[in-house]
């Protein structure tokens, strides 16, 4: 497991997501993120995108992709993460705008 990638991948998503996020959703998922707390944040953003219905676009299907793919699954305690390919096969990717 790669945990400066976790972690670059995490955040990068995360500053990403950020506009189609509610004010709490974002607030938690930065907290988690300051503390460390990789795969908490991980598994919070895939329940907050599987349960919400949020596209995103092709790099950020990919750069969750590639955050996911580094837990070995399954992993106790993280619902969201054992369920990636569930998770991955319902989103919606968008084009990219400019």
């Amino acid at each position: 497991m790669d945990i400066a990638k976790i972690r670059r991948d995490a955040r990068t998503l995360l500053e990403q997501l950020a506009d189609r996020l509610t004010e709490d959703q974002a607030d938690t998922c930065q907290s988690l993120s300051r503390a460390g707390e990789l795969a908490e944040l991980v598994d919070v953003m895939c329940a907050i995108l599987y349960k919400n219905k949020i596209p995103v676009t092709q790099k950020e299907r990919e750069l969750l992709v590639g955050v996911l793919a580094e837990y070995p699954v399954p992993v106790e305690g993280y619902d969201y993460i054992n369920k990636r390919d569930e998770i991955l096969a319902m989103l919606t990717v968008t084009p990219e705008t400019d």
